[in-house]
């Protein structure tokens, strides 16, 4: 991490720690306050009395559970994600200064005068650990990035009460869900349809056209597909050095640029153009997705917050939908590689006492645990 990122770092917090830390969320400038609020009105509502979603009272006990803690968990998710994408920011712009300390003495004056460029020969792998760890860093903010939109879906779903699933929910998938129009005078069903119109005028406002889009592909060809080719640009620094003969000492940075199309192929963004990598460097590029990303999550959180706190005072006005949950679970029995590892046992624990909650809530300790007896889910 770059000397200024440390000392940024090592600055005292100036706030007492509450019951979910956010501190540090803060301190790194990822903080999403309208989605911490978010997650503290739906957390209100959790009752170990009632169990789950307290004034959720059309929908089945064990939905309405399910549906409320996962929801809880999605919102928390937003902000967490936030931050892992700063922190991959943070080490990519370190990396790069790493990266620049190797190249920058690839272009040599000759004794004619003219200039040769050649790139210093890596004589171990820590010679290539700038460069990969770029590409790990660019990968991993990305991901992250992704992960807090469809965190960010999933609570669109979930506030909104849309028929879709909200375990596999995403930004796609929540968009999709919202009514296009409104077919009738239902106060619930009218929210959901001016929903839609609100995420795409801020969505619009919160960067330049389709940076979403482009973030979501991007991701998509990090995590799903083949990796595209990254182009490097080796350009001269501004600060320029002469030497005794006023000669200028030729000094290199490197300017990253990201695929201008991450959705196709190498081959086929060079069928599209010749144009196929961003203008901008690449710290521009991340730098206002993250603005763009963390602005979206502000402003929509804000709008959900009003809408939650409205279906609260009006229980009839959206019924939670119990398909927004269902047992399609996937299986797996991995047991780890230790074969001779023992049985995980303890005879204590310690945890936030949010979790607590959330557990009375869902009825997960053990003398409250028949009331899943004879539940398709402890199947």
């Amino acid at each position: 991490m770059r000397r200024e990122d440390i000392k940024k770092l090592s600055d005292p917090y100036t706030h007492e720690k509450g019951t979910l830390d956010r501190r540090f969320n803060s301190a790194v400038g990822a903080d999403i306050p309208s989605a911490h609020k978010l997650a503290e009105e739906i957390f209100s509502d959790i009752d170990p009395n009632v169990l789950g979603i307290r004034w959720w009272q059309g929908t089945p006990a064990e939905e309405r559970i399910l549906i409320g803690d996962y929801l809880y968990q999605c919102v928390t998710g937003i902000e967490t994600n936030m931050v892992e994408a700063k922190l991959h920011y943070m080490e990519w712009t370190s990396a790069l200064e790493e990266d620049n300390k190797i190249i920058a003495d690839v272009i040599k004056r000759k004794t004619d005068g003219d200039y040769e460029f050649k790139m210093p020969p890596s004589k171990s792998a820590l010679d290539d650990l700038p460069a990969r760890l770029l590409n790990l860093h660019a990968c991993g903010f990305l991901r992250a990035i992704g992960s807090s939109l469809d965190c960010l879906g999933a609570a669109i779903i979930g506030v909104l009460a849309l028929p879709t699933s909200l375990r596999r929910g995403d930004i796609t998938r929540a968009i999709k869900a919202l009514p296009k129009t409104n077919p009738s005078n239902d106060s619930g069903i009218q929210i959901q349809t001016e929903f839609k119109s609100f995420f795409e005028d801020v969505k619009g406002s919160c960067g330049t056209p389709d940076w979403l889009e482009w973030a979501d592909q991007y991701r998509n060809m990090y995590v799903h597909r083949g990796r595209r080719t990254t182009h490097h640009q080796i350009i001269p620094r501004e600060n320029r050095l002469y030497d005794a003969q006023d000669n200028w000492i030729p000094r290199a940075d490197v300017a990253i640029h990201l695929a201008k199309y991450p959705d196709r192929t190498d081959i086929e963004a060079f069928i599209k153009s010749r144009d196929i990598n961003l203008n901008e460097d690449a710290g521009s590029t991340l730098d206002g997705i993250f603005r763009s990303c963390r602005e979206l999550n502000e402003i929509v959180c804000e709008r959900l917050v009003s809408i939650w706190v409205e279906r609260r005072n009006n229980p009839s006005l959206l019924e939670q939908p119990a398909t927004q949950w269902d047992d399609k679970i996937r299986e797996c029995s991995f047991t780890g590689y230790n074969t001779s590892a023992g049985p995980l046992e303890a005879d204590a624990g310690f945890t936030n006492p949010a979790l607590k909650r959330r557990m009375l809530a869902a009825a997960v300790f053990d003398q409250f645990r028949k009331f899943w007896d004879n539940s398709k889910w402890k199947k």
